[in-house]
């Protein structure tokens, strides 16, 4: 089975696997990273200067996560209230600033049209 999301953070990426998403799949494109428009039309793509924004909002190394939240935002079946709870798994205690700089970076791209 084909794959019907593809999250592309830089051009060789983007040139190796945009067209082995399915018909209907979604393209993520960090467009800080890659300057040039994917070519298939028959795919939903969502544009997202995911690296600035971490750059701008001084979130630097979370551009993933501002990415994770833009998918949250536009991929039913992925619920945002249960990201606090997987992002509580997932980073200790000891660094609570890290588990507020992620939860704000998602925000962030759950926030970006």
């Amino acid at each position: 089975a084909l794959p019907i999301l593809l999250i592309a953070i830089n051009l060789p990426s983007l040139g190796k696997y945009e067209n082995s998403v399915a018909p209907g799949g979604k393209i993520f494109v960090d467009s800080t990273l890659i300057g040039r428009k994917v070519a298939r039309t028959d795919v939903e793509v969502y544009y997202v200067p995911a690296t600035g924004l971490a750059s701008e909002k001084g979130y630097n190394g979370l551009a993933n996560m501002i990415m994770t939240g833009k998918i949250i935002a536009e991929c039913e079946g992925v619920g945002r209230e249960h990201i606090e709870d997987a992002l509580k798994k997932v980073v200790s205690a000891r660094h609570q600033d890290l588990y507020d700089k992620n939860l704000a970076a998602i925000t962030i791209g759950f926030e970006f049209k």
